[in-house]
């Protein structure tokens, strides 16, 4: 669960029925716990599905975290198919206001009540409800021709058919209470979700960059391996996974761009180990050191970074502290930075030794596109396996953060650090 989530600790049911009192009736838990906490006024037709709170939550803050370094007074998000409830748009805008929403539906009855839960809301202004239908695009590009978008979320129906949603229901035991009954068009889809991601996946490669992340909930494990391929073969090679836990409930996430920008791995790989062939490649890499003196390491990586030509830094000192499993984490020095061009390959380096060689000038450099940024992160590990015997190390983090070329971060960060081991062991 995310750890900005508050119902990590779960909700005191019976002090909730005192405060919403309707609870105690008819258990409308989704309706209090938005009315109580995020003063967000709903009402969900009993025959309609009614969305987990805290589940629903994860996949905001997730998001949030994804756009966290996005500039600008408004962020721009579409929701698929946003359901009676419009739970994302609703509980998004409450949490920032600084984000916008189109929110499509293509049931009548959901359409007609999402509008009634917007205005309610008085957040007419930050989510405009769009009438889909299901033949037309998933994605109402064509309808804002001259707007950008930040995201795409969805939450897909998750059933091939109506026989695969009575096997579902029969293959669990639930109280009566924890039942959430729904529409068909709600839960199925011809091939389930797998398909409708598909589906999604096949429609971004027209719009390709106006969106800059285009994102969906999965329901069901078994789907992922699917859709991973399916960006494989589509040559999306910039993508990422997430799960959210809550309680007994997990739910996975996948989320693919075609722009520049690279995620961190803690927002776009998950550690399962039985599931690793369908991650996409690390976009952090670490690397330890010997010396455990950080102001001898800091000046080594500033040191290499000042001898490249096409590249400018900026070193920030921080105090951060993360629990990492049994071990802890001292973040102490985050370096941003930000290379014109290849100046640290071999061949580079040969090239800039040829006096006959062509150059670029000064000005030619300066004014060069960006061909990647990323940054280094020292952190000090403490390895607490062992309570009696704590060891200490200092490792440097380089993240990756914009760029098409792989290689290139790769051959980057590998002369960096090799230049600063060498200086730091000195």
């Amino acid at each position: 669960m995310h750890v900005r989530n508050p119902y990590r600790n779960p909700p005191d049911i019976l002090l909730l029925a005192d405060a919403y009192p309707a609870l105690k009736a008819c258990r409308r838990l989704t309706e209090a716990l938005l009315k109580r906490d995020f003063n967000i006024t709903v009402q969900i037709p009993d025959d309609r599905l009614c969305p987990p709170v805290p589940n629903r939550l994860n996949y905001i803050l997730w998001l949030q975290d994804i756009l966290s370094e996005t500039l600008g007074d408004q962020i721009r998000g579409i929701d698929i198919g946003t359901g009676a409830s419009a739970i994302y748009p609703l509980l998004a805008c409450r949490l920032d206001s600084r984000w916008r929403f189109v929110a499509t539906e293509i049931d009548e009855k959901s359409y007609t009540c999402a509008l009634s839960n917007i205005g309610q809301n008085n957040l007419q202004g930050h989510i405009e409800l769009v009438r889909a239908t299901p033949d037309g695009p998933l994605f109402p590009f064509s309808l804002f021709p001259d707007a950008t978008f930040d995201f795409t979320m969805c939450n897909p129906p998750f059933y091939t058919s109506k026989a695969e949603v009575e096997a579902s229901a029969d293959g669990k035991l639930r109280e009566p209470k924890a039942v959430c009954t729904g529409a068909e068009v709600e839960m199925i889809t011809p091939g389930g979700e797998a398909a409708f991601v598909k589906r999604m996946i096949d429609e971004s490669l027209d719009s390709q960059e106006r969106c800059r992340w285009y994102t969906s909930m999965l329901g069901k494990f078994s789907s992922l391996a699917g859709i991973v391929e399916y960006l494989n073969q589509r040559e999306i090679s910039n993508y990422g996974i997430t799960e959210f836990v809550q309680g007994q409930t997990r739910r996975w996430a996948i989320i693919w761009s075609f722009t520049k920008t690279r995620l961190p791995d803690y927002l776009g790989r998950i550690r399962n180990p039985t599931i690793q062939h369908l991650m996409p490649p690390r976009n952090t890499l670490r690397q330890p050191f010997s010396t455990t003196n950080l102001s001898r390491l800091t000046a080594a990586l500033e040191n290499a970074l000042a001898n490249l030509d096409s590249v400018t830094f900026a070193p920030n000192t921080v105090q951060q502290t993360v629990a990492v499993s049994d071990d802890e984490e001292l973040l102490l020095t985050d370096i941003l930075i930000s290379a014109t061009r290849n100046s640290w390959s071999r061949a580079a380096r040969r090239k800039a030794k040829n006096p006959n060689a062509a150059s670029q000038s000064a000005m030619e450099i300066e004014a060069s596109t960006v061909v990647m940024r990323c940054r280094l992160q020292i952190r000090r590990v403490v390895h607490s396996h062992d309570r009696a015997d704590k060891q200490e190390g200092l490792v440097v983090d380089a993240s990756w953060m914009e760029g098409q070329d792989r290689a290139l971060f790769d051959s980057f960060v590998s002369h960096v650090m090799r230049k600063a081991e060498m200086a730091s062991a000195e």
